[in-house]
C-alpha cells in the first residue's frame, strides 16, 4: 500500500532528476560552471554531457509518475534506487580513485546517496509487505 512517505520521496527524486537533467540537456556549460568545469567548445565532450541529461530528465519524469499513479510506484521505486545509488557509487569509487572533486560535486554525492538509500528501503519495505509466510502444508493422513 502507498503511503505518504513514499509518494514524497518519489516526488523529490523525480523532480531532483528533472531539475539535474534539464539543464544538462539544454544548457549543459553553465550548469556545469556552477561547478568550476569547463567544458569548452569540445562537441564530443558536449554530446557526453548532454546524453546522461537526457536520461535523467527521462528518469525524473517516470520517476514522478509513480507518485502520481499508483500502478507506476513499483517501477519508479526500481528506477530511481537504481539511477540514484549508480550515480553515488560511481561518485564515491571515483573519490577513492581521483581525489575529492568540487565541493558542489560531494554535496551531490551525498544526495544521491540519501535519495537512493530511501528508495531502496522503501522498495525492500514494500517487497516484504507483499510477500506472504510460508504455511505448512496440510497434514496428509497415512493410509
Amino acid at each position: 500500500m502507498r503511503n505518504r512517505v513514499t509518494k514524497t520521496v518519489l516526488l523529490v527524486a523525480g523532480v531532483s532528476g528533472s531539475l539535474i537533467g534539464t539543464p544538462l540537456l539544454f544548457i549543459p556549460k553553465v550548469f556545469h560552471g556552477w561547478s568550476g568545469i569547463d567544458l569548452g567548445g569540445q562537441v564530443s565532450l558536449l554530446s557526453e554531457v548532454r546524453a546522461p541529461g537526457g536520461a535523467l530528465l527521462a528518469c525524473g519524469l517516470l520517476i514522478m509518475a509513480g507518485a502520481l499513479w499508483p500502478r507506476m510506484t513499483f517501477t519508479s521505486l526500481v528506477v530511481s534506487t537504481t539511477l540514484y545509488l549508480s550515480y553515488g557509487v560511481s561518485r564515491v569509487l571515483s573519490l577513492v580513485l581521483d581525489g575529492a572533486p568540487a565541493p558542489e560535486l560531494v554535496a551531490a554525492m551525498v544526495a544521491e546517496l540519501l535519495i537512493g538509500t530511501l528508495c531502496a528501503a522503501l522498495l525492500l519495505g514494500r517487497e516484504r509487505a507483499n510477500s506472504r509466510p510460508l504455511t505448512p502444508p496440510e497434514a496428509v493422513p497415512n493410509v
